[in-house]
């Protein structure tokens, strides 16, 4: 056996002997009922991607598109050597990043008045099927 290989192979073996060690130690371990992606939802919170997100909220995504090239170009411009064009795309940062903060507060906003959680959502259904049936009949 090489000399690095029985090094390592020591390593590992002392570091798997310090692995159990912590694994056992004094602190707790998260139930596997409340932990990450258990599959219940806590707090009405629910699981959500960045695409879903975006979707909610598009000015944002515009917000930083806008801000990047504003960057992108500040760089091309510092690279070539003209300032006062490095500085307008700073002043373009600037009105990207207003914009993006503003699509926000928006969004925020919006979302707060319209939000409806599961509970209320179900209840609602529940409301309209039950007059659509009356309705039937």
């Amino acid at each position: 056996m090489g000399f690095f290989r029985r090094v390592f192979m020591s390593t590992t073996q002392s570091q798997s002997v310090h692995d159990e060690r912590l694994k056992h130690g004094g602190v707790p371990a998260i139930p596997t009922d409340i932990g990450y992606k258990s599959g219940k939802e806590t707090k009405g919170a629910k699981e959500n991607g960045v695409l879903s997100q975006a979707v909610s909220n598009p000015g944002v995504v515009l917000g930083l598109g806008l801000t990047t090239a504003a960057l992108l170009g500040m760089l091309r411009k510092s690279f070539i050597g003209d300032k006062a064009g490095a500085q307008k795309m700073m002043q373009y940062r600037i009105m990207a990043q207003f914009f993006t903060i503003t699509a926000l507060v928006a969004g925020v906003t919006v979302f707060g008045t319209v939000y409806e959680s599961k509970e209320e959502r179900e209840k609602r259904e529940d409301a309209e099927r039950i007059a659509a049936l009356a309705l039937k009949h």
